[in-house]
């Protein structure tokens, strides 16, 4: 609903060069990759997962915990096992901020389009926000208003990446005068 009310109310007006082209593909990673993460943020939320490891960027004394994959059959463990779920949670927020980054640090050389600019600014600032809001929720042992903020972050970050994909879309026929 959100990308379609933004064709409606914000119509982009401006053809795309072939680098913005693949800024705009690797926008729309990124808006995939933020759904999948935020996704898997609700596993995490759901098994209180965020509770087991308290430490970061190591779980307790290890790199890759010993119990990451404890269930059987093994597929479980994607959806059941606590350790792992908050292992593919960290593992997803930071291919996401590498994401993020990438798509910034392309777009930077390029002349956006003044709403796109915005868009990939506010998109890196929430990524860096995301992750701290993150981490900040497993060091403290997941108080319930910072987990809650954490949450409310992931469904920003979802918008701005939607924001930006729109506003680096193919000109478009407006609809309403």
């Amino acid at each position: 609903m959100f990308k379609t009310s933004m064709e409606i109310l914000l119509p982009v007006g401006h053809s795309l060069s072939p680098a913005l082209q693949n800024v705009r593909r690797w926008s729309g990673g990124v808006a995939g990759l933020a759904f999948i993460t935020a996704l898997s943020g609700a596993f995490v939320a759901g098994l209180d997962a965020g509770l087991v490891y308290n430490s970061y960027p190591k779980f307790g004394d290890q790199w890759i915990p010993s119990d990451l994959i404890a269930f059987s059959p093994k597929w479980k463990n994607m959806f059941e096992n606590t350790t792992t779920v908050q292992f593919d949670h960290r593992i997803l927020g930071h291919s996401l901020l590498l994401a993020i980054t990438a798509v910034y640090v392309m777009s930077r050389p390029l002349v956006l389009p003044k709403r796109a600019n915005i868009a990939a600014h506010a998109l890196m600032g929430m990524g860096l926000t995301q992750v701290a809001l993150g981490v900040a929720t497993l060091l403290l042992h997941v108080p319930t208003w910072l987990a809650a903020t954490h949450q409310q972050g992931s469904l920003f970050l979802l918008t701005l990446a939607t924001w930006l994909h729109h506003e680096l879309g193919k000109k478009r026929i407006k609809m309403f005068k």
